[in-house]
C-alpha cells in the first residue's frame, strides 16, 4: 500500500474504473448472445482484470536497471513469438494466437511494450540532438518496421499499424527537430494530399497547396538547397506515382473498395455495414442513452463485433453522451498523466517508455472511437481496458503499471 500511495493511485483508479467499464459493457454486450462461448465472455475478462492487475503491480516492484538490461533480449523474444505466431498460430481470420495450454494468447499485443522498451533505451542511449545524426533514426525505425512486418503478415495491418505509432512522439522527445519529423513525414503527407478519393475534384489544388507550402517552409526553416530540391522532388514524386497508381493500376474492385471504406453509404449492405451500424447506435443513444442492457442495436445483433471492435458503440448506445464523455475523459487523464509523468523523470531511459505509452494508448484509442463513430475505416483495433480480450487488457495494464514504475522512480538519474 505504500508502493502505491508513493505511484499515483488516481492513475491506476482510472485504469479500474475503465475496466470495471470494460467488463460491464461485455455483459450488456453478450447478455442476449445464445452462444455458451459469449456468454461468459464477461467472467473471462473479470478474471483477466484480476491477473492483469496484480502484474500491473508487479511490474512497479522490477528495479530500473533490470528494465533497462532486459529491454533489448525483451524485444528478440517478442520478435520470436511473433514467427512462432506465423508457423503455429491459430484463428479465425486470420492467425493472430498462440495456444499454451488452456491460454490463448496473442503475442502482437505484448510485443507493442517491448517496442516500446526498446526503443526508449536505444534513444535514450543517444545524446538529445538526433537530427545530427540519422542513423539514430534509422535504427529507431528499425525496431518498429521488423515487428510491424511480421504482425501484417498473420496478416493484421491494424495492429502492425500501431507499432509505428510512439516512434515520431519518441523521437521528437528525444531530441529530434520537429523540422526533420516534418521533412520525414513530407513524403507520406503528400501521398495523402494527392489521394483523389479523400479530395475528389480538390484533389489537384490541395496537392498543389501542399507542394508549394512545403517547400517554402523547408527552404525558409532550413535554409539550403540541395534539401529542398531533394525534398521537393521526392514529395513531387511521391504524389504523381500516387495518381498514376489509382488511375491506372489499381483494378475496379479494388477501387471500390477503398471507396466503401472512405464512402461506407456507398455499400450500405457490404463494407460499409459495420460502421453505419455504428453510427446509428451511437447516434440512437442520445444525451443519456437507451438504458443499461436496453441497446437495440446489440440485442438483435445489427451490430457487429459489439463486445470487441465497436465496444464503444454500446456505450454510446446505452449510456448516451455522457457515458461517451466520461470513458474520454479517463483516457485524455491517462494520457495527460502520462506525459506530466514523462516531464517530470530525472532518467531519460524512463522518460521515454512514458512517451511511448502515452503515444500507444491514444493512437489506439484515436483510432477504435474514429472506427466507431466512422471518421476511420475500420482495422480491428481493441480499445484499451475495454474491448474483450485477455491479451488486450493485460497489455493494457502492464502500460499502466510501466508509468507508476517511471512515476516511482521518477527521481533516479
Amino acid at each position: 500500500m505504500r508502493l502505491l500511495r508513493e505511484s499515483s493511485p488516481m492513475l491506476l483508479a482510472a485504469a479500474l474504473a475503465l475496466a470495471f467499464l470494460g467488463i460491464t459493457t461485455v455483459y450488456s454486450a453478450v447478455f442476449y448472445s445464445e452462444l455458451p462461448a459469449l456468454q461468459s465472455a464477461w467472467q473471462r475478462q473479470a478474471t483477466f482484470a484480476v491477473v492483469a492487475l496484480a502484474l500491473a503491480i508487479g511490474v512497479i516492484l522490477i528495479p530500473s536497471k533490470f528494465l533497462y538490461a532486459v529491454a533489448y533480449p525483451l524485444y528478440l523474444v517478442s520478435l520470436l513469438t511473433l514467427v512462432a505466431v506465423l508457423v503455429w498460430g491459430t484463428g479465425d481470420d486470420a492467425a493472430r494466437w498462440l495456444r499454451l495450454g488452456p491460454l490463448r494468447l496473442q503475442p502482437s499485443e505484448f510485443t507493442k511494450i517491448a517496442v516500446i522498451i526498446a526503443m526508449a533505451r536505444y534513444l535514450g542511449d543517444t545524446g538529445s540532438e538526433l537530427y545530427h545524426r540519422p542513423r539514430v533514426f534509422i535504427g529507431a525505425f528499425l525496431l518498429a518496421v521488423l515487428p510491424m512486418g511480421l504482425v501484417a503478415r498473420q496478416p493484421d495491418l491494424g495492429t502492425a499499424i500501431t507499432y509505428g505509432a510512439p516512434l515520431f512522439p519518441l523521437l521528437f522527445w528525444g531530441g529530434m527537430s520537429s523540422i526533420v519529423i516534418f521533412c520525414v513525414l513530407s513524403p507520406l503527407l503528400a501521398v495523402v494530399c494527392s489521394f483523389e478519393p479523400l479530395w475528389e475534384q480538390l484533389a489537384p489544388y490541395v496537392f498543389a497547396i501542399f507542394i508549394v507550402g512545403s517547400t517554402g517552409l523547408i527552404h525558409l526553416v532550413l535554409g539550403r538547397l540541395w534539401v529542398t530540391v531533394s525534398l521537393f522532388v521526392l514529395n513531387l514524386s511521391s504524389g504523381l506515382i500516387t495518381v498514376y497508381l489509382w488511375d491506372h493500376l489499381l483494378r475496379a474492385y479494388q477501387k471500390e473498395r477503398i471507396i466503401s471504406f472512405l464512402d461506407p453509404e456507398s455499400d450500405r449492405l457490404g463494407a460499409g455495414w459495420n460502421i453505419i451500424q455504428s453510427k446509428i447506435a451511437i447516434g440512437s443513444g442520445g444525451i443519456t442513452g437507451k438504458g443499461y442492457l436496453e441497446g437495440t442495436q446489440t440485442r438483435y445483433e445489427f451490430l457487429p463485433a459489439s463486445h470487441t471492435d465497436f465496444v464503444f458503440s454500446v456505450i454510446g448506445e446505452e449510456l448516451g453522451f455522457v457515458g461517451t464523455i466520461v470513458v474520454l475523459a479517463l483516457f485524455l487523464f491517462i494520457i495527460i498523466k502520462a506525459l506530466y509523468i514523462a516531464s517530470v523523470a530525472k532518467n531519460r531511459f524512463l522518460s521515454l517508455i512514458a512517451v511511448g505509452v502515452s503515444a500507444m494508448l491514444a493512437f489506439h484509442v484515436f483510432v477504435n472511437v474514429g472506427m466507431a463513430t466512422g471518421i476511420l475505416p475500420v482495422t480491428g483495433l481493441p480499445l484499451p481496458f475495454i474491448s474483450y480480450g485477455g491479451s488486450s487488457l493485460v497489455a493494457s495494464f502492464l502500460t499502466i503499471g510501466l508509468l507508476l514504475h517511471v512515476y516511482v522512480n521518477r527521481h533516479e538519474y
